[in-house]
Formats: structure tokens, sequence, C-alpha cells
């Protein structure tokens, strides 16, 4: 099956904040509660020591999503000295706070919205994208590997979704699986309550945005096709899939380091 780039809700601007917050909630309980990126960090932490990188810029950052996972892994396996930065179009400035004040000094939230196809070249580090790099179409997806590049920055793409029948079954079956997280996700506000258990709109958003990001998401031979369109000389890229054992399921993956100077 070949990547369809159908629209997702919570992409949209007319999406309400409430619906977009509690989708991303219920995404970063699943994240922490399955452990799913978890052969990822072990990429990037190879990656941070390759390239003598003490920094991380995650990209589409949402209510933080698998970040404290990373965090605890980074600081479990001699990296307690990398920061990590939250960047996103919408910047859920409450979870930033929150996540800061839980690793202070370690984890920094950016108030500001930044575009992850033209970050500034001020923002220096490793970019990170988990869940996120689907939402971009192919020429935007080259923007963001080009300005990676350009600007001499690691960059780690990290997908849980993919085009294969039991990620749509798991899909169909996702709003069930939200009424039971909810409640250990995040703070579980009643507007949250309202559109989850009264007015089911927000399970019937996750259903949705779920499909449309299997048929989305990037195969490691479209990743393939992306990167040989880029003027990348002196760049080590690296694709393929990573098996995460908790969650039973794979991650779709790719990594770009600059192996000059």
């Amino acid at each position: 099956m070949a990547r369809i780039h159908l629209f997702e809700i919570e992409d949209q601007s007319w999406c309400p904040s409430v619906i977009r917050e509690t989708t991303t909630d219920f995404l970063f309980g699943l994240f922490t509660l399955l452990s799913i990126y978890e052969p990822a960090y072990q990429k990037i932490a190879e990656v941070l020591d390759k390239t003598k990188t003490n920094t991380i810029v995650d990209c589409c950052s949402g209510t933080g999503g698998p970040i404290p996972k990373l965090r605890e892994y980074l600081d479990q396996n001699n990296h307690q000295d990398v920061t990590i930065t939250l960047t996103d179009k919408y910047p859920n400035l409450n979870s930033f706070e929150k996540l800061q004040n839980q690793y202070p000094g370690k984890i920094t939230g950016l108030k500001n919205s930044f575009e992850a196809t033209s970050l500034p070249s001020s923002i220096k580090g490793m970019r990170t994208f988990f869940s996120s790099f689907h939402h971009f179409t192919p020429d935007q997806a080259q923007k963001i590997l080009q300005n990676a590049v350009d600007n001499h920055m690691p960059i780690g793409i990290f997908e849980s979704t993919q085009r294969h029948p039991i990620d749509f079954i798991r899909a169909i079956l996702s709003p069930i699986l939200m009424l039971f997280i909810m409640p250990f996700a995040r703070r579980l506000t009643w507007r949250k309550f309202f559109f989850t258990y009264v007015l089911p709109i927000a399970p019937f958003v996750v259903m949705w945005d779920y499909i449309v990001s299997n048929l989305r998401t990037y195969s490691p031979k479209e990743m393939e096709g992306l990167i040989s369109k880029l003027n990348a000389p002196g760049y080590h890229w690296e694709y393929g899939k990573l098996w995460s054992k908790k969650a039973k399921t794979d991650v779709v993956y790719l990594i770009g380091y600059p192996t000059e100077g």
C-alpha cells in the first residue's frame, strides 16, 4: 500500500485546544505505559556519543510524549549532562512547565511557536521526532531533513505507526483503550472528561487520526527516497525498523548525522 496523505484532525487550526490536548494526553499515557520508544533511546544515545552532542531538540513535542522515558534512560546510562529542549508549532505551555519543574535544568520548553521545517540555526542539538514526522508531506519532510543538514545537526525520526493490518486493528480499538488510559495519562480536567466519556469526541478523533497516521507514515523504503533527494555530503544515514518488546510493535526509524567536523 502506498503512502496516503489524508488530513489529521489534530493538525487543523480549527481543532479545539481541549480536543488536541486530550488526544495528546492519551498518547502521553500510551507511550509511558507501553514504553513504545524504548529501543529508540539507545539509538539516540549512540548518535549523541558519535557527534559529541549534549543537547536534544525535540520537535512537535505535544505534551511531552516519550520525553520523560527518554530522560530516565539518559540519566541511567551515563548521559546525565544531556539537556532536552521541547518545541512545537502549538506549544503546550502547561505540559512544558510541568516537565521543566519535574526535571529542573534537564528539560526546557520553548514558549514560542516553531515550524519543524525551518528551525533556526540558533537552536542547536540533535533533532528528534516521535510520532510526528508523518504529519508532513514529502516536500515538507525533505525540508526538515535538509534544514538539519544545512545546520550541521543530527536528526532522529521514530514512528510507532505503519501500514500494516495489525496497526489498523489497533487504531479501530484505540477508543476503548483510551477510556482506560486517560485517568492515568495527565490531569483529567472536567472538560477532558466530558469530551472523552460523556460526549466522546476525543476517542473518535484519536481513532481517525490513528488510522490516518498509519496511512501517512513513511516506510523505510520511502525514507530512503527522501534521503536520495537531499544535498547532504558528509552525512551518514540509517533507516529501518526497531522492535519494541513491551509494546509488541515495530518502530520505524531514520537517523542522520554529520561524519565530518
